[in-house]
C-alpha cells in the first residue's frame, strides 16, 4: 500500500514539475530552474527500493532506526539515480541529443576565458538534464499530452495580455522593451508553436466539442492580433514560413493528382503574390518625388539660407532628405517643443538632428522652422523615442517592415555602417562569424573564447559597427561552428536530425512543426545561448521526441 502510494506521490511530483515547466516558459527564468529541480528529485526518487529500505533499516530499537535512517536513505537515492542513468544510457536518440551539452565540455580544451566558460556550461545544462529526466520517466498518453499544450497555451495567452498591458500603457522606447521578463524572441517562438498547436485541435476530427473549437479559433486570431500589434517579425516570418513548409510537406502526401495540382497552383499563386508586393514596395521606396535640383530656393520664409547637398540623394518616402535644410532654425524651434537638446541623442542613441531630418522628409516637410512646428505633439515624441519616418508611427506594416530593411541596406551600402540596421547588424555578425570560421575551422575558438573573438574580429575587419553593438554569430549554426570548429558543427547537426529520424518522428505534427521553429528561429539568432532559448528548445526537444507514447498526424 505505501509503495503504490509512494510512486502515485512521485509520478505527482514529476507531472507537477513538467507543468511548472510549461507554466514558466513564457514568465520566469527562476521558475524554470526551480521546475528543473523538482525533476531532478523526482528522477532520483522514481526507481527507490524500497523493499531493500526496509531490510537496511531495523524495526527496533527506534534510536537505531533514527540514526540509520538519512545514510540509508541518500544510499538508496544513489542506487535509484545509478539505476536512472542506466536507463538513460540505453536510450541511444536521447543520449546523442544531450551530447551536445558534451560538445560544450570538450571545447574547454580550446578556451582561455574560464570564467564565461563555465557560465556557458550552466546555462547549456538543459540540453542534458531535460533530456535525461523526460526520456527515464513514463510518458504521457494523448490526453495528458493535449492537458499539458493547453497549459502551455494558456501561459503563452497570458503572457500576450500582459504584454499588450505593457504596450498600451507603459513607458519604453523600443516595443521589444514590452516584454520584461522573457525576451520578444522567445514570446514570438512560443506564440507561433501555439498557433499551430491550435491549429491542430480546431482542425482535428471527433476530438474537441465544436463549441471548444470556436474557443480555440477565437484564441488563434488573438494570437495573430497581438503579433500583429507587437510589432513581431520574428513572429510573422518564422509563422509564416513554418506554415509554408507545412503546406510543402503535406502537398506530397496528398493522394489525389486534382487536389494536388489545385494546391500547387495555391502555392505557386501564393509565392508569386508575396514576390509582386515586395516588387512594388521596392519599387514605391525608389521612387522619388520630382524636384528640379537646378532650381532650389535659397532662403528660408524667415530669410536664412538653406543647405543643399545634391549629391546624396537619400529619399524618405520619395522625399530628397539632404535639401532644404536649415539646421539654426531647426535647434531653435527643436529645442522649444522637447526636452531632449537638438544636439543630443534621441532614445535609441542616435543623433536627434538626424532623426528629426528625416522624419520631416519623410512628412514632406522642409528642415527649418516652419517644418519643426507643424510636427503634432505625438510626432515630436515619436522623434525623440528615435522613429525616423512616420510610417512607423502607423503601427506595424509588412510595407513599413520592407521600407526599413531597403533603408537598412542601401545606408549600408552608402556608408559601410550597419549600426542602424537591425539586418544589416546581422550581416556584420555573419562577416564577422565567417572570418572567425575561416582562420580556426578545424577546432574553434573554444566555448568561453566566442566573446574575445569576436571583439578581436571587429578590430581586425575595421569595423564601423557601433562597439556596444558588437555582438556574437546572431545563427546560432555559425555560432556552434565558430566554438568548436568543423567536427563539432557536424556533430551538432548529427545530435539534433539522428534522434527524430531514427524514431521517425518527423512524421508527428507537433514535432514537426516545433522542429521547423525552432530551425528557422536558430538562423537570425543563437537560440541556445540564453537560458529561456535552451530551455525552450531542449525541453519540447525532449517532451515531444521522448515523453510522449502516440504520434499525432493531421
Amino acid at each position: 500500500m505505501f509503495e503504490k502510494f509512494y510512486h502515485q506521490f512521485v509520478r505527482a511530483g514529476y507531472v507537477f514539475a513538467v507543468c511548472l515547466m510549461i507554466a514558466s516558459l513564457a514568465h520566469s527564468k527562476i521558475m524554470m530552474s526551480i521546475a528543473q529541480f523538482l525533476l531532478a528529485g523526482a528522477f532520483v526518487l522514481e526507481r527507490v527500493d524500497l523493499k531493500k529500505g526496509r531490510e537496511l533499516l531495523p524495526a527496533h530499537p527506534l534510536w537505531r532506526t533514527i540514526l540509520l535512517f538519512i545514510p540509508c536513505s541518500l544510499y538508496l537515492c544513489y542506487q535509484s539515480t545509478v539505476r536512472g542513468f542506466k536507463v538513460f544510457f540505453t536510450n541511444k536518440p536521447a543520449l546523442i541529443f544531450s551530447s551536445i551539452l558534451l560538445l560544450h565540455v570538450a571545447g574547454l580544451f580550446f578556451t582561455t576565458d574560464f570564467d564565461y566558460a563555465i557560465k556557458d556550461l550552466r546555462t547549456k545544462l538543459p540540453l542534458f538534464l531535460l533530456p535525461l529526466f523526460l526520456s527515464t520517466s513514463g510518458s504521457f498518453g494523448r490526453r495528458q499530452f493535449f492537458g499539458l499544450m493547453f497549459l502551455f497555451i494558456a501561459s503563452v495567452v497570458a503572457r500576450t495580455f500582459i504584454n499588450s498591458w505593457n504596450l498600451f500603457h507603459g513607458d519604453f522606447v523600443d516595443i521589444r522593451d514590452i516584454s520584461r521578463s522573457i525576451s520578444h524572441i522567445i514570446v514570438a517562438l512560443l506564440a507561433s508553436f501555439s498557433l499551430f498547436t491550435l491549429l491542430y485541435f480546431i482542425l482535428r476530427k471527433r476530438t474537441f466539442h465544436p463549441l471548444l473549437k470556436v474557443i480555440f479559433a477565437l484564441v488563434f486570431v488573438w494570437l495573430l492580433i497581438f503579433i500583429v500589434l507587437s510589432h513581431s517579425d520574428t513572429g510573422l516570418v518564422v509563422t509564416g514560413v513554418t506554415l509554408f513548409l507545412l503546406l510543402i510537406v503535406y502537398f506530397f502526401r496528398i493522394p489525389n493528382r486534382w487536389v494536388k495540382l489545385g494546391f500547387a497552383v495555391f502555392l505557386v499563386a501564393g509565392i508569386a503574390g508575396i514576390s509582386w508586393y515586395f516588387a512594388r514596395v521596392n519599387e514605391d521606396y525608389h521612387h522619388v518625388n520630382p524636384v528640379d535640383l537646378s532650381k532650389l530656393e535659397p532662403y528660408t520664409k524667415l530669410g536664412n539660407p538653406y543647405i543643399h547637398n545634391t549629391e546624396d540623394l537619400q529619399t524618405e518616402n520619395g522625399n530628397y532628405v539632404w535639401i532644404y535644410i536649415q539646421f539654426d532654425e531647426m535647434k531653435q524651434a527643436w529645442n522649444k517643443r522637447s526636452k531632449i537638446g537638438f544636439d543630443s541623442v534621441d532614445m535609441k542613441n542616435q543623433l536627434i538632428r538626424n532623426t528629426l531630418t528625416r522624419f520631416l522628409a519623410s512628412k514632406g516637410y522642409r528642415k527649418d522652422a516652419e517644418g519643426v512646428n507643424r510636427l503634432t505633439q505625438q510626432e515630436v515624441g515619436a522623434i525623440e523615442k528615435g522613429v525616423a519616418n512616420v510610417i512607423f508611427m502607423n503601427g506595424f506594416s509588412i510595407r513599413g517592415s520592407i521600407y526599413e530593411l531597403i533603408w537598412g541596406y542601401e545606408d549600408y551600402k552608402k556608408h559601410g555602417d550597419p549600426t542602424g540596421s537591425s539586418l544589416m547588424q546581422r550581416f556584420e555578425f555573419w562577416k564577422a562569424s565567417l572570418g572567425l570560421i575561416r582562420d580556426n575551422w578545424l577546432t574553434g575558438v573554444g566555448t568561453g573564447d566566442m566573446n574575445i573573438a569576436f571583439q578581436q574580429q571587429y578590430v581586425k575587419m575595421h569595423s564601423k559597427l557601433a562597439p556596444s553593438q558588437r555582438w556574437r554569430s546572431h545563427n546560432q549554426f555559425l555560432s556552434i561552428f565558430v566554438g568548436f570548429g568543423i567536427f563539432g558543427f557536424i556533430w551538432f547537426l548529427f545530435a539534433i536530425l539522428y534522434p527524430p529520424i531514427i524514431l521517425r518522428k518527423f512524421n508527428d505534427y507537433f514535432f514537426l512543426v516545433f522542429f521547423i521553429i525552432a530551425m528557422i528561429s536558430m538562423l537570425p539568432e543563437d537560440t541556445i545561448e540564453s537560458q529561456a532559448g535552451v530551455t525552450f528548445f531542449a525541453f519540447f526537444y525532449a517532451l515531444l521526441l521522448f515523453g510522449r507514447k502516440e504520434t499525432d498526424s493531421l
